[in-house]
């Protein structure tokens, strides 16, 4: 099977070489809708735990898919430090956003359980594991594993909070399409070098979020009514 990702697309402007320009482009748009659903969630000033953790949820993807664009554009060559200072971070970045929607979901749906401080402190073990093996282990794949484990316990419970609250349905389901790109990612299914699936996975990245940004809002425009 061909990978197209590793064919060279690379673009110049004004003498400067940017290697896999779809790639950084989705990245970007990527980065500029988190950053949106951020400032949207910000402007409702809501003060409660669970809103703001999902907006910190927003802006550590937004920061994370940044990082991401700039590894893709300036380095042909995956590897050494100059690769490694906007990999890694953005690793880190999304391990610490996978933490906040772990964060959000024990000060919302979990905020009565009994077992709400063992959830927590699973998130907290999880995340110092994850952030100490993303620079031990040097892959992705850190990210990958710490995604899941992180967000299928959330998509279940929010699957199981829609009985009473229907707005946890869009976060259960932005959670399944987000996993879609696993999958996309593990066929490298792809239509041509222009649009690889990486371009691919990020364009289901952009419908995921919009998804639960959905049920998030709601949520955080009834705690407005409540207030």
């Amino acid at each position: 099977m061909i990978d197209f990702a590793k064919i060279d697309t690379t673009i110049t402007f004004s003498g400067v070489a940017v290697h896999q320009p779809v790639t950084v482009l989705t990245d970007v748009l990527i980065a500029i809708l988190c950053v949106y659903f951020f400032r949207i969630l910000r402007l409702t000033k809501i003060t409660d735990r669970s809103i703001k953790h999902w907006t910190r949820f927003f802006l550590l993807l937004g920061f994370a898919s940044i990082f991401g664009a700039a590894s893709h554009a300036f380095f042909l060559v995956h590897e050494g430090f100059g690769y490694d200072s906007f990999w890694l971070p953005m690793q880190l970045l999304n391990v610490f956003s996978a933490f906040s929607a772990q964060q959000a979901t024990v000060h919302s749906v979990l905020k009565g359980s009994n077992s709400k401080n063992k959830w927590n402190v699973f998130a907290i073990l999880q995340l110092v594991l994850a952030s100490v093996s993303v620079f031990v282990f040097h892959s992705f794949l850190v990210v990958v594993i710490n995604s899941a484990i992180a967000l299928i316990p959330v998509m279940f419970i929010h699957f199981n909070d829609a009985k009473t609250e229907v707005q946890s349905n869009y976060i259960g389901w932005g959670i399944v399409i987000l996993f879609l790109t696993a999958i996309i990612n593990g066929t490298k299914f792809s239509i041509n070098e222009y649009f690889t699936y990486l371009d691919i996975a990020h364009v289901f990245i952009m419908i995921s979020l919009t998804v639960m940004f959905v049920g998030i809002k709601r949520k955080a425009v009834g705690l407005m009514v409540l207030g």
